[in-house]
């Protein structure tokens, strides 16, 4: 399940959260309460479920549930939003506020592409948050050359800045002919290579360009 809002993409297949572009970090049981609520919306979903649901089982204190529910506002700046994402209801439980949009080919229905790897003669759309390149598998965007490993390279989509993450590939990923090691701001007109996959990265389509995936790429998958 992925969903995109405005500013804030989560992918529960991925286990990871964007906010404002960057990568943001959830402890195990904030991250799985918030899959919950999501999954649920815009219904509320009950203490005793999410009890149930989290802890199995077991007993916690009372002060666990709402701890996380904090942990969750901190991380996505909840308290700033008006109106606010995650809503409390009253001696019941809690509810994600936001209708959005989530797909299962891995990015949002309503998203647009804001920045674009120009190859020759072929093109790749980059969506905001997370866009994982590689050879293999599911909720990848496919590219289609033996040079490129099963999951090759992470590109991370933010509104005024964007990076590029190796995933341990085995030809590597280069930015301006320099491997990449950890994440590394990537900016218009960077020379990407992939393997042996060589794009301009753009941040908004060229006019003369044209979208084509036929030999490059295999589209994105359905996970």
């Amino acid at each position: 399940m992925r969903l995109q809002t405005e500013n804030l993409t989560f992918d529960s297949a991925s286990r990871q959260l964007w906010v404002d572009g960057r990568e943001v970090h959830l402890s195990n049981k904030a991250f799985d309460l918030l899959a919950l609520i999501i999954e649920r919306r815009p219904e509320a979903v009950s203490k005793t479920e999410l009890h149930a649901r989290l802890w199995p089982g077991t007993f916690v204190s009372a002060s666990s549930l709402p701890s996380l529910i904090s942990e969750i506002r901190v991380a996505i700046d909840d308290r700033r939003r008006h109106p606010h994402l995650i809503r409390t209801v009253h001696a019941f439980g809690y509810a994600f506020a936001y209708p959005g949009s989530d797909a299962p080919d891995g990015q949002s229905d309503e998203a647009t592409p804001t920045g674009w790897l120009i190859g020759d003669p072929d093109e790749i759309a980059l969506l905001p948050g997370a866009n994982v390149l590689g050879r293999e598998g599911p909720g990848l965007i496919l590219l289609k050359s033996s040079t490129v490993s099963r999951r090759h390279a992470r590109f991370s989509i933010g509104v005024d800045r964007a990076e590029v993450e190796d995933l341990g590939s085995k030809n590597g990923t280069y930015v301006n002919n320099r491997r990449v090691e950890g994440a590394v701001p990537v900016v218009d007109g960077d020379l990407v290579r992939i393997g042996s996959l060589l794009f301009t990265f753009r941040r908004s389509k060229p006019a003369h360009s044209t979208q084509s995936l036929s030999s490059l790429t295999g589209g994105r998958q359905r996970s």
